[in-house]
């Protein structure tokens, strides 16, 4: 019995380290700044909301009262900044760099989050939701540096 509540003891504590290393190694990547803020550009060519929702998230939260819709959307961001990280005709065709690879680890483990706390009655999902897309705007930099330095073009 004693053995059980260490070993769950330990696995427990050790996801809980590995969680806090994967949050600040995300949140350095996240510092990075960049020569131009890419980001308004790459939203506006691809038809993404990440920007709309961070200014809504940070200028009026209380009128957020349902986080699936802005979920959703920030999914369907997702899907579509990581296929062009992916897929742009750019030097980096088929790659992700570890720290994308970090914070699409990130960005998955905030979703469940705000899933966890939405279902729990929790009210701070909102400050997941703007972390989840801050992890969108350096996406959307990564992918506008990436073309405005690329040789093809």
């Amino acid at each position: 019995m004693f053995a059980t509540f260490i070993s769950v003891f330990i696995l427990l504590s050790s996801l809980a380290f590995l969680f806090s290393w994967l949050r600040a190694v995300s949140r350095a990547a996240l510092r990075q700044t960049f020569e131009r803020d890419y980001s308004a550009d790459v939203a506006e060519a691809s038809q993404l909301e990440f920007l709309a929702i961070r200014r809504a998230l940070q200028e009026y939260p209380e009128e957020i009262a349902d986080y699936s819709g802005v979920l959703t959307t920030l999914e369907r961001d997702y899907e579509a900044l990581t296929y062009l990280l992916r897929n742009a005709g750019t030097v980096h065709v088929g790659k992700y760099s570890r720290a994308e690879r970090l914070l699409m680890l990130d960005f998955q483990l905030l979703r469940f989050w705000v899933r966890v706390q939405r279902l729990l009655g929790l009210q701070s999902w909102h400050s997941a939701l703007l972390e989840m897309t801050s992890i969108l705007q350096y996406f959307g930099n990564v992918m506008g540096q990436r073309l405005a330095t690329s040789p093809l073009f």
